[in-house]
């Protein structure tokens, strides 16, 4: 995405956040981002493309938050801190803060199936790429950083869906962080 579709996506978010995916307007978008309608129009021929955009630039900039945040530690255990505090948390509650909620998440569903799909493929790279480092410690235990990555991800996504306070999902933060470090962790290494 430009620089220009990069500002209308992340308008897009921020109103959609503010009314609602049913509320939110091209019109309430263009002026959000400072551009024409028109312009929004140029971008994002029509709604479903918006939510595809706005939907990939939030991925996008989740993650290179998540990338930059971590770019400097090398503790293991704050690295897989960081990593759910800002996937699994932070993202759960925007969700929680945003009105109507349950309504993006059905328009996701039956309009954007086949990005999501791709988004999700997205999110397991990404996590796979986060544990390759800890690749020799998962090994010896007969897990890799893909399977790693594929249990996260299905975690997060059904966890994100279903959390129903802010204590189940620090709970549950909490014995994943315990599990992940478990696993990466040198001195619990079976021997061969």
């Amino acid at each position: 995405m430009d620089e220009r579709a990069c500002r209308v996506a992340q308008a897009g978010y921020e109103v959609i956040s503010q009314y609602g995916i049913r509320r939110a307007t091209m019109n309430d978008i263009a002026v959000a981002a400072g551009v024409s309608r028109q312009t929004v129009y140029n971008i994002f021929p029509n709604r479903e493309e918006l939510l595809g955009g706005v939907v990939r630039y939030h991925f996008n900039s989740k993650w290179r938050a998540i990338r930059e945040a971590i770019a400097n530690i090398d503790d293991r255990h704050e690295r897989i801190s960081v990593l759910l505090d800002m996937l699994v948390v932070s993202s759960w509650e925007s969700m929680q803060a945003m009105p109507h909620a349950d309504e993006l998440e059905l328009e996701l569903d039956t309009t954007m199936r086949r990005r999501l799909d791709d988004i999700h493929k997205e999110a397991m790279l990404n996590l796979c790429e986060f544990f390759l480092p800890y690749e020799n410690k998962l090994a010896p235990r007969g897990i890799s950083a893909r399977g790693i990555a594929e249990m996260l991800h299905l975690s997060i996504v059904g966890l994100k869906l279903s959390s129903t306070s802010r204590e189940q999902i620090e709970t549950v933060v909490a014995t994943m962080k315990a599990c992940l470090i478990a696993i990466t962790d040198d001195a619990l290494c079976p021997t061969s």
